[in-house]
């Protein structure tokens, strides 16, 4: 029978124990923001850590010289956390991607403490440029996350919460064509264009929410 509540107090310290140096990782990556593609340092400062806690380090994942993989355990139930670290050009880490990716890193760091324990084993899975391309998209399509049972990601926010909803935004180019009719001889022959987008758009599933 699994030991919760000893497995909670060992990731508990081992929380505690990286809290200085995952605080200080989110700092530098702070201090020296990189924008999409170009993460090099922060990438770095993310696998240097990772290796003195013991994971197998790869960089430069799927041809993307800033991605990297870190795997610590040999269960077969893998559990992947995204570590976010780039920057908004010309304003910075204003979408908090240093916090994102120094607790990802540290959620991971938790987790390792009891992947054997477990039998998991646990992927931290740096994703660059989710500015700009969607780094997780191209990692996806190499198969990076093949393997992956379940795979998490921190945002930073102004409190804390856990299974947050967020939703996909698309764009489409729409075209709405009418048919004209004379309004009062045969007004049941047009066909209003303005209508059929207000229907289209009232009908949706997101309009109907509160």
């Amino acid at each position: 029978m699994t030991n919760t509540l000893g497995m909670h107090r060992t990731v508990t310290e081992a929380v505690r124990s990286w809290s200085d140096r995952l605080v200080a990782l989110s700092h530098g990556l702070h201090d020296e923001p990189e924008t999409a593609l170009q993460e090099h340092r922060s990438a770095a400062r993310i696998a240097d850590l990772l290796e003195t806690a013991g994971y197998t380090v790869t960089r430069g994942v799927a041809d993307l010289p800033t991605a990297l993989l870190a795997t610590r355990g040999s269960g077969d139930l893998v559990i992947g956390f995204c570590a976010e670290y780039d920057a908004l050009p010309g304003i910075g880490h204003a979408c908090g991607h240093n916090v994102n990716g120094a607790a990802a890193v540290g959620a991971a760091l938790a987790l390792a403490a009891v992947a054997d324990e477990l039998d998991l084993t646990v992927k931290l899975i740096g994703t660059p440029a989710e500015e700009d391309i969607g780094g997780r998209v191209l990692l996806l399509d190499a198969g990076v996350f093949d393997d992956v049972a379940a795979a998490m990601m921190v945002h930073a926010a102004s409190d804390d919460s856990v299974g947050a909803s967020s939703l996909a935004i698309g764009a489409w180019d729409i075209t709405y064509r009418g048919k004209p009719s004379h309004a009062a001889l045969a007004p049941w022959e047009g066909i209003n264009a303005l209508d059929a987008m207000t229907v289209a758009h009232t009908g949706s599933p997101t309009a109907a929410r509160p």
